[in-house]
């Protein structure tokens, strides 16, 4: 039976900050108000974007930095020029009246996959390298993300079988994973 190894980079990219995969971030004010805890607004980019975004991530505050307020925000849908969230108001489970809200996003295409809001990024395997952990580790950092720590069984099934899924090995006679 023929082993495959080589050295494949595998970069774990936090939702917010990072460089390498960020196709736009922008905030928005608006104006929302609730006949319960929660609502939902549509929230656009104020930008021209490539294509749809193959994830986003927003958070929302009073825009009134005075108010003690704070929102769990969800992404229902994504658009190419929009996205819909959920806003859910903390510590509140009636209605509330109209607040000015700020809401900052950042929008990604990337060829990776989300877990457990990170971003899983695999670097273009063309680029072979023959290298160890440490430089594995450099170059993520360079790159603006950091390697994989595997925390669990899930976490390392999710990043197996998407490694396993996407990774094209070619003719190679062994692989070596870096997580």
């Amino acid at each position: 039976m023929k082993c495959v190894w080589f050295v494949l980079l595998v970069q774990v990219m936090s939702a917010v900050g990072s460089h390498r995969s960020l196709t736009g971030k922008g905030s928005i004010e608006i104006y929302l108000s609730s006949k319960n805890a929660k609502t939902r607004a549509e929230i656009p980019y104020r930008m021209c974007l490539p294509k749809v975004p193959d994830y986003v991530n927003a958070t929302a505050k009073p825009s009134n930095p005075s108010l003690p307020d704070k929102f769990n925000v969800t992404i229902l849908e994504i658009k190419r020029g929009t996205f819909v969230a959920e806003f859910e108001l903390i510590e509140q489970t009636t209605e509330w009246d109209t607040m000015r809200i700020t809401v900052d996003w950042s929008s990604y295409t990337f060829n990776g996959m989300v877990y457990q809001n990170l971003i899983i990024w695999f670097p273009d395997d063309a680029d072979r390298k023959y290298i160890n952990g440490h430089t594995s580790s450099k170059n993520c950092i360079d790159n603006g993300g950091r390697l994989v720590d595997i925390v669990d069984k899930a976490m390392y099934d999710v990043v197996y079988n998407y490694c396993r899924d996407t990774v094209v090995f070619g003719s190679d006679d062994f692989v070596r994973i870096w997580l």
